[in-house]
């Protein structure tokens, strides 16, 4: 009996470790390891005046408080409980490319405080934002919140 659950718990914490998808990480440099990108969670109020949503060529758009979203049709939409509002941390749109340097500088200095080449300063700011995975979150009827995995595109500087 034991060694059934032994193999139970073994199969399921490698089916659970197997859902990290190859998106999931980015490597900064060359020589460098994988980094698991961290989660931002965005809300959506279509009530404020900064935020719109639009649908161009099956994809959604969304832009909120000066930055751009695009949820395609290959990423995931995941329907939550309201209850799901208070487990996570909600981000400012506008200081999400400040918080992107940071991060940034912070695995600079690690990359460079284990043995590797020191690296000259440069700003990551690009118009592609690879450092984080990004979840745009909106209130729908019956207390429910949809979860859109989306990209973000577009930074107001």
């Amino acid at each position: 009996m034991k060694t059934i659950i032994y193999i139970l718990f073994l199969a399921a914490s490698l089916f659970t470790n197997a859902q990290k998808k190859e998106k999931d990480y980015n490597i900064f440099y060359r020589g460098g390891d994988p980094n698991l990108k961290p989660i931002k969670y965005v809300l959506f109020d279509s009530t404020i005046s900064y935020s719109k949503k639009k649908i161009d060529n099956n994809q959604l758009n969304f832009h909120i408080d000066g930055e751009s979203f695009i949820h395609k049709k290959n990423q995931t939409i995941d329907t939550c409980s309201i209850d799901f509002l208070q487990k996570v941390k909600l981000e400012n749109p506008a200081d999400l490319q400040k918080e992107e340097y940071n991060y940034f500088k912070k695995k600079k200095k690690e990359f460079e405080n284990s043995g590797h080449i020191k690296i000259p300063n440069s700003l990551p700011i690009s118009s592609t934002h690879l450092y984080f995975k990004v979840f745009v979150l909106e209130k729908i009827k019956g207390n429910k919140v949809l979860k859109y995995e989306v990209d973000w595109i577009y930074s107001s500087f």
